[in-house]
């Protein structure tokens, strides 16, 4: 099976079993930037309307979240729980609507604590395997069943890259990561020789995330990714090289 970017969408179809993939919507982020300030209004309708048009225009049949539907990981404090039932609605509220169109799988991230719902299949952290392709969240380590596989997709670190002009100024963008595994790490951890890996950039634009060409990335899977000699891939395809070159 081939897992191809949709370009200029953060977002990969996968034709042998008509499905799309995304990872990181974080469904009730706003409520957050409110507790500190900032005003925003719900995502929730931006983020289903963007659904629904990949859904239509690739004819998909299944829609594949992996990792991080919701946003609130739960706590004490009285503006928690405000913000929890809110999103809950939030999350019922889009479920709901896709499950009009598609089926839905979702591989759990670590912002899907408590996550249930009918109308969706949902996996643990550990992950799920379809034929010859893993699909994780990335915060914890996959189980031996799926990486026997050919390629690992993920989420979790929000990709950006840093791009820096001419005339000495900054900016992040959205990316892509393609790359293999550490021959050896893998091949002592899961007793597998090769395997390769895309890191989906977030769905949901709110997110912050991880520039990977100034910001070391160490979390459990990544410890084993050759992230160094990985390509970076901008949303519109342009391909920028590895990652140790645009440091």
């Amino acid at each position: 099976m081939k897992a191809l970017p949709i370009w200029n969408e953060r977002a990969l179809f996968i034709k042998e079993i008509e499905a799309i993939v995304i990872a990181d919507l974080h469904i009730g982020i706003e409520f957050e930037y409110y507790l500190r300030g900032v005003n925003i209004v719900s995502q929730t309708k931006n983020l289903l309307e963007r659904c629904k048009k990949l859904i239509e225009e690739k004819r998909a049949k299944k829609l594949i979240i992996v990792g991080d539907l919701k946003h609130v990981i739960a706590g004490k404090e009285e503006e928690k729980q405000e913000m929890i039932i809110k999103e809950r609605r939030e999350v019922r509220y889009f479920l709901k609507e896709i499950s009009k169109l598609v089926e839905i799988w979702i591989v759990k991230g670590n912002h899907d604590g408590r996550l249930f719902s009918k109308r969706a299949k949902i996996y643990g952290t550990r992950g799920v395997k379809i034929g010859d392709i893993a699909f994780v969240h990335g915060h914890a380590w996959p189980s031996h069943e799926i990486m026997d596989s050919k390629l690992v997709i993920m989420g979790h670190l929000h990709p950006f890259v840093r791009i820096k002009t001419r005339v000495g100024y900054s900016y992040l963008e959205p990316c892509w990561i393609k790359g293999e595994f550490k021959k050896k790490e893998i091949k002592k951890r899961y007793g597998i020789k090769k395997l390769k890996f895309i890191i989906m950039p977030a769905f949901n634009p709110l997110c912050g995330g991880i520039a990977v060409n100034r910001e070391k990335i160490d979390i459990s899977i990544t410890k084993i990714m050759d992230i160094d000699n990985a390509n970076v891939y901008l949303l519109n395809g342009i391909n920028l090289g590895r990652v140790r070159n645009l440091r």
